[in-house]
């Protein structure tokens, strides 16, 4: 049976694999984008919190004497490098990613308060702090994002479009 600490140490070890996937992918979507200024600055902003959390993650698993990457972790940036990779913008994907890493991280405070971990608690917050800023800054952003995304699948050529603004 596992105890509160083992559970909470694999569930860092998935969070750690998820920033990392996370940082593959912010870093091919960042490269890849040249129609969105805001977007590809703010994916760059996001990119180097991203390295920052997971180099936090990285802490705790050292303390407790882990490392090396799972095979979650090499599966997992296999995957994102195929999603960066894609071209594609969607932000869809971005808030559907945002929305699973809040959730993980709610969970993991959880955790590291029921077993009196303080510092991984801290850390988890912090990372919390930015993951539900960067969803609010695609929450606000993708409206104006969609609108200029279909102007410019409508006008290809530069003309006006004639959709109107939300």
């Amino acid at each position: 049976m596992a105890t509160a600490e083992t559970r909470l140490t694999d569930w860092l070890r998935d969070a750690q694999a998820m920033g990392k996937q996370a940082t593959t992918m912010l870093d091919a979507l960042a490269k890849g984008i040249e129609n969105y200024p805001d977007v590809k600055a703010q994916l760059e902003r996001h990119l180097q919190e991203a390295r920052d959390q997971a180099a936090a993650l990285q802490g705790y698993g050292e303390r407790r004497g882990e490392g090396g990457p799972s095979w979650k972790e090499s599966a997992g940036q296999c995957v994102a490098m195929g999603q960066g990779l894609s071209g594609a913008f969607v932000g869809d994907k971005l808030v559907k990613r945002a929305i699973t890493e809040i959730s993980c991280y709610n969970i993991l405070i959880a955790s590291a308060a029921a077993i009196g971990d303080k510092e991984t608690r801290g850390v988890c917050e912090d990372i919390l702090l930015r993951e539900k800023a960067m969803l609010n800054w695609l929450m606000n952003y993708l409206a104006s994002a969609t609108f200029e995304h279909l102007g410019r699948e409508e006008t290809p050529d530069g003309e006006t479009s004639t959709l109107s603004k939300p």
